[in-house]
């Protein structure tokens, strides 16, 4: 099927869709785009799923280990729920455009979490959204992996191909470290773990939305690591204050061979997974989303100005220092002029 036919025989793509295998939050469903309407059901969801990272631990993980990922798995659960938001909030569509009741009930599927993959391609076209969360599970120290990863990633990909989509036979994988367990500024040790990730491009849509993987785990580097003393020296010798040290890491100790490898083989308490993400990413939506924000950024900036002209003027001598920002509400922040690396890979959920 083309999404990008405007002629799309809607009953027909329904009827179908309803044929596919869809899931709920309880195991790979993605995350709901509504996250107001859906607050208790994520809450009880979250207190759920956390349990798992305190159940069955293999023995030789410490306590420090295991609090840090029942924490962190709380963290990006609710970062995925904001993230989830901030795109459906910004998509290019707003919400009284019309459309039919079958379209609009699909949409409520998406918001409540209860949404198919190929029902979320669609919304994500229709709405103009610029990333969406097609499935997405979590499995903390290898729990339900066995059950349910394989059973989502076919899911998706039969969904992907009915909508056009096309699946690459080589993925593109990249790593990346996230966090550095137990970092103290000035005591750059590596002697706990990293936070990772692994993103891989699982293939593209016939629209260009480019689907991809993300998965987080930590890599232990307490003494049960396979980290030589030299690999671990060159960690510590990266500059953590520059932008792309989060790549460096991975680089200096070949961080991704170690991973991908322990993960091969199942070693979940070395390579300890958290959760995996299916997503959709359309990068010429992303740029028009931030091309109408930049205008209405704009706005905002010459209104403030005309209504406040002493203090813009002040604000104007700083600007090759200061950058200012303005959040919803019409609300201004100063802040450092350069962006960071990690906050340009916000858009990309």
């Amino acid at each position: 099927m083309d999404l990008i036919n405007d002629a799309i025989d809607y009953d027909t793509f329904f009827n179908e869709v309803g044929k596919f295998q869809r899931s709920d939050p309880l195991t790979w469903g993605a995350t709901p785009l509504d996250r107001v309407s859906t607050l208790h059901q994520q809450l009880d969801l979250v207190v759920s799923l956390q349990e798992l990272t305190y159940r069955d631990i293999p023995d030789d993980v410490d306590m420090e280990m295991i609090d840090f990922v029942h924490t962190t798995f709380a963290s990006r659960f609710h970062g995925r729920g904001e993230a989830n938001e901030e795109n459906y909030m910004t998509a290019l569509n707003p919400c009284d455009v019309i459309f039919s009741p079958s379209i609009i009930e699909m949409f409520k599927h998406g918001e409540n979490g209860h949404a198919s993959p190929a029902e979320l391609l669609l919304t994500r076209q229709l709405k103009g959204i610029r990333s969406v969360e097609l499935a997405c599970l979590t499995h903390p120290y290898g729990k339900r992996i066995e059950e349910l990863l394989e059973e989502m990633r076919e899911a998706v990909q039969v969904q992907v191909e009915f909508m056009g989509g096309s699946y690459y036979e080589e993925p593109e994988t990249r790593y990346r470290v996230k966090e550095i367990i137990g970092y103290e500024k000035g005591k750059e040790k590596l002697d706990k773990g990293v936070l990772m990730t692994r993103k891989r491009t699982l293939g593209i849509m016939p629209d260009g939305t480019i689907i991809k993987e993300r998965s987080s785990f930590v890599l232990r580097l307490d003494e049960a690591t396979p980290l030589t003393a030299a690999e671990r020296k060159a960690c510590e010798d990266v500059d953590l204050s520059q932008l792309g040290w989060q790549r460096k890491l991975v680089v200096v100790a070949k961080l991704d061979e170690m991973a991908g490898t322990l993960m091969e083989m199942n070693e979940y308490s070395l390579a300890i997974p958290i959760a995996t993400t299916i997503y959709a990413y359309n990068p010429e939506t992303a740029r028009l989303v931030e091309e109408r924000k930049e205008k209405e950024s704009a706005e905002r900036k010459a209104l403030f100005a005309k209504n406040h002209p002493i203090i813009a003027a002040a604000m104007a001598g700083n600007e090759n220092k200061l950058r200012v920002t303005e959040f919803r509400g019409g609300m201004f922040y100063s802040g450092p002029a350069e962006r960071s690396e990690e906050s340009v890979d916000l858009l990309d959920i």
